[in-house]
């Protein structure tokens, strides 16, 4: 989708205090092997905030760095990985309240890791559209990957889950940066390898920790891997293409790359690798210190590049995500002002 008055006011983040991953080898929760593989410097871990209050905390900072009116907004949407901090509950509608306001439609966007990236989208459509007579939108996220049933340092293959909030404000009447293009490319059939050969319950069965290996080895064990690697490398490219060729830009003009904080795959491959990059172009540098904060690496990713001024107007931006499902969003973003931090 190519966009003509799409832009990005305000971004916000909160994170909490950065634990080395040295420590948890230390205390026996982290292999040394894959601490060396997968090159995870810190990782943000949170201790008593609900990922709800995260999203909140960084929506209003977005928010006042918007200084776009509550007024304005017609539109929250709210992408998290796991527990919200209550069952049965709209956690979209509690973070519009403490942010945006009572009368704002708010919904959770539950793609797992491209949430937030595919929730740009998602905003841009309805704004474009019209609905509800806004013109901002907010788009947050929120997750904190707690014990018993999650174990941060092991439920994964290559990620290392970091906790944290962050908060886009999307604007039809100006910003920071301009949105030139989005596409979302999906292939649903890939979606086994988020659940293996598990059969889905009635009911939680509780207590059980979540095994996103043993998920993945299953479904690998019953499809051939290479058409797996195949397909889902399709996926991203595709999506990266047509968003580069929506917003007539050439992976030559891209200054910078935002990528999933997912650790070194096998042989230090990583995704600048899959793009003809530079390392140094993508955000790996910062991504690496926070963890995998599931579908906020990117709006951390990007705000950090903003704060350093690692990009300056004029620059172009590419966020590549994906996530489980599997479904990969691209999005070519142009910086035409330094924001205030």
């Amino acid at each position: 989708m190519k966009w003509d008055h799409l832009y990005i006011a305000g971004l916000g983040a909160w994170l909490p205090e950065p634990l080395p991953v040295t420590e948890a080898v230390r205390a026996g929760r982290y292999a040394e092997e894959r601490r060396a593989a997968r090159d995870y410097v810190s990782v943000c871990v949170a201790e008593d905030v609900a990922p709800p209050d995260m999203a909140v905390r960084a929506g209003r900072a977005a928010m006042e760095q918007s200084r776009l009116a509550p007024e304005e907004f017609s539109l929250l949407l709210h992408a998290s990985l796991w527990y919200q901090g209550l069952d049965i509950w709209p956690s979209a509608s509690y973070v519009a309240a403490g942010t945006v306001g009572r009368p704002v439609a708010a919904f959770d966007v539950q793609q797992r890791c491209n949430g937030a990236l595919g929730a740009i989208e998602l905003a841009g459509a309805h704004l474009t559209a019209g609905v509800g007579g806004g013109s901002a939108a907010l788009v947050t996220t929120g997750d904190r990957f707690a014990p018993p049933e999650v174990d941060r340092w092991n439920m994964h293959d290559y990620n290392v889950y970091g906790d944290g909030g962050t908060a886009m404000v999307l604007s039809t009447r100006g910003g920071f940066a301009r949105v030139l293009s989005t596409v979302t490319v999906a292939d649903n059939a890939l979606e086994g390898a988020a659940r293996g050969d598990r059969p889905l319950r009635p009911a939680p069965a509780g207590g059980a920790a979540i095994d996103l290996v043993a998920r993945s080895r299953e479904y690998l064990a019953a499809h051939d891997a290479k058409q797996v690697e195949l397909r889902t490398g399709r996926v991203i490219t595709q999506a990266r293409s047509q968003a580069l060729s929506h917003a007539r830009t050439s992976m030559r003009e891209i200054s910078r790359v935002v990528i999933g904080a997912t650790g070194r795959f096998e042989g230090g491959w990583h995704f600048h690798h899959l793009l003809s990059v530079p390392e140094s172009a993508t955000t790996w540098e910062y991504g690496r210190t926070t963890g995998h904060i599931g579908a906020g690496d990117w709006t951390a990713g990007l705000a950090w590049l903003l704060r350093t001024r690692a990009v300056v107007p004029g620059d172009r931006v590419l966020l590549l995500g994906g996530g489980a499902g599997y479904s990969c969003t691209a999005a070519v973003v142009e910086i035409t002002d330094q924001p205030e931090w």
